[in-house]
Parts: C-alpha cells; sequence; structure tokens
C-alpha cells in the first residue's frame, strides 16, 4: 500500500466534519443559544456564527474526548458604550445552570458538559460588539473581577481570517491544505502538553500553514497528490522562519518564531510560548522533520507512527 493511501486512510480517521454536519454537536451549541434567547433581554440583540476550526473545516477528534466548540456572539452596541465585562456578564449570568460548570475566562465564558465527572463537550462563546457605521469588531478581553486596565475590547477580525482561509486555495489543493493542517495538529496533540501553553496552539499552526504551505503533487507528470512532501515542505519552511533571540535569563541566544495573525488583532500567534518552550518546539519541529524524510526515504510508515501516532496505519 502506498504512502499516500496510508496518510488518506489517517485523515479519514481523525478528521472532525464542519460543525453544522455533526449533528450532536449542533444540539449543544444551539440549546446553548436558545438559554442565551430566552435569559438575555430582547434588547440589544444579538448574532451567533461558527468560528474556530469547525468553521474552517480543519478540526480533529481530540485524544482527551473532550470536544470544543468555538462560537461567536456579536451585539449590536457599541464598544464604546459599555465596557467588556458588563457585556461579557450579561452572557455569564444567561448560561450560569445550564450545566454544573460554566467558567469566566479572560477571552470568553466557557460552558463544560460533563459525564461522570469529565468533560466531553466545552463551549467557548466568544463576546463581542462592534464599531458603529463600519465593520470592525471588538472582542471582549476581562475576567469578571478585573481592574479596569486589565479589561479591554481588542480589535478581531476572526470572520476575516474563517474567509481567508476558505478562500486560500480551491478544489483538491484546498482539500490538500486541510488535511495537511490536520496532521500538525494530531502531532502537537501527541507530542506536546495540553496544560499551559507548552504547546503550539491549534489556530498558529493554521495561521502558519496559511503562510507557509504549498500544494504538493507526485511529479512534474504525476498529478496524484503527495502529502508526505506536503507535510515535510510545510515543516521545512517553519524550521527557517525560527531566528536567534537573546535570552538574558539564559544569557545565550535561543530559537524563536514569530508570526503575525493576518487579521485583526495582528498579534504575533506564538507570543504566549516562552523562550524555553520555544526551544522545544523547534526540537521537536527537527524531529518531525526527521521522521518525515525516514519515511520518504524508506518508503515505510513506522516513523510516520511516531510521529503522528496510533491512528496512523501501519504498512
Amino acid at each position: 500500500m502506498s504512502i499516500q493511501s496510508l496518510f488518506q486512510r489517517f485523515h479519514e480517521a481523525i478528521k472532525l466534519k464542519r460543525l453544522d454536519e455533526n449533528a450532536e454537536l449542533v444540539e449543544k451549541r444551539d440549546r446553548i443559544i436558545k438559554r442565551l434567547r430566552d435569559n438575555l433581554p430582547r434588547s440589544p440583540s444579538f448574532e451567533v456564527f461558527n468560528q474556530g476550526s469547525y468553521a474552517m473545516g480543519t478540526g480533529i477528534k481530540p485524544l482527551n474526548g473532550d470536544y470544543d466548540i468555538d462560537i461567536g456572539l456579536l451585539f449590536d452596541v457599541s464598544y464604546r458604550s459599555y465596557s467588556p465585562v458588563e457585556v461579557k456578564r450579561w452572557v455569564y449570568k444567561a448560561v450560569s445552570g445550564h450545566t454544573t460548570r460554566v467558567e469566566w475566562r479572560r477571552p470568553c465564558i466557557t460552558v463544560y458538559y460533563q459525564q461522570a465527572g469529565e468533560a466531553i463537550y466545552h463551549v467557548d462563546l466568544a463576546i463581542m460588539a462592534k464599531e458603529p457605521y463600519s465593520n470592525t469588531l471588538y472582542l471582549a478581553l476581562g475576567k469578571e473581577h478585573s481592574a479596569k486596565e486589565q479589561q479591554e475590547w481588542q480589535p478581531d477580525d476572526r470572520k476575516g481570517f474563517i474567509q481567508a482561509v476558505e478562500s486560500r486555495f480551491a478544489g483538491e489543493d484546498a482539500n490538500q491544505f486541510r488535511r495537511v493542517i490536520r496532521y500538525l495538529k494530531r502531532w502537537k496533540d501527541v507530542h506536546f502538553s495540553s496544560e499551559g501553553h507548552a504547546a503550539p496552539t491549534g489556530l498558529s499552526l493554521t495561521v502558519a500553514a496559511y503562510r507557509w504551505f504549498q500544494p504538493t503533487k507526485a511529479g512534474y507528470y504525476d498529478t496524484s497528490y503527495d502529502d508526505l512532501a506536503a507535510t515535510a515542505a510545510l515543516v521545512s519552511s517553519i524550521r527557517r522562519s525560527f531566528s536567534q533571540t537573546w535570552d538574558t535569563s539564559l544569557m545565550r541566544y535561543v530559537p524563536r518564531l514569530s508570526l503575525q495573525f493576518p487579521k485583526a488583532p495582528n498579534d504575533d500567534v506564538f507570543a504566549r510560548m516562552t523562550n524555553q518552550q520555544m526551544q522545544e518546539f523547534s526540537q521537536s519541529l527537527d524531529q518531525l522533520s526527521g521522521w518525515l524524510d525516514e519515511a520518504r526515504r524508506t518508503n515505510t510508515s513506522a516513523p510516520l507512527v511516531r510521529a503522528f501516532g496510533k491512528d496512523f496505519p501501519s504498512q
């Protein structure tokens, strides 16, 4: 069996459909939206939209079984008229008691669905407002009791990024683009802790693919797609984009990758990673590159099982 056919089987094993194609997740989302509409005042109104990997078609099955659903709530209010914590409080009060666990986090309100004490789904509600007479959206940042200087309406064009990903490639090129993003996400889940900021986020890997991915086929005359070569090329581009940064605590240069989100807020998607975490990320990319090269050289799947975990099929 060819390596490409193994990648295709692997993709089928790990992929998640878009949110609206998954009846169970749609039911969880719609229950929360109904709760919001029943408990929020009729004015101001709000718009609901899907975001995150489900909206972009890049979702994968979580190793820990905790499915993450991202929902945007866009309120028809001027961000200049209300504090971000005030608007988030409307949402928090409306969904409190919907499940046994609802958390107020700095970027969102999170509703957890649990089974036998373990989270099986959680829904992140990102609360937004807009600039009157323009299309600029602002994300409410701040915890419940944050000081005013820690509250912020941050410009946020998640919708624009979803649309940019949708239009980045077309046809089968777009399908390979999404497959490779899913491969890197599963590699990340297998080789990094889910706690803290030790791992690159799924969003940061998606932005990296948006920046550097190129569709790759088997050869000049062979128009079949080569996912191994496409993944290896993307990993190589990411590795080449690291620069050396001076770390005063270590008193030496360390590798660091900076990558700007292509839409507002135009921040560095790797900013939360410490220099130590970034160095481990760089070393892990080197290791992944070695496995991909070995798989190409030997035409075997064993290095790919090491890279992507047990869901990657053996020969």
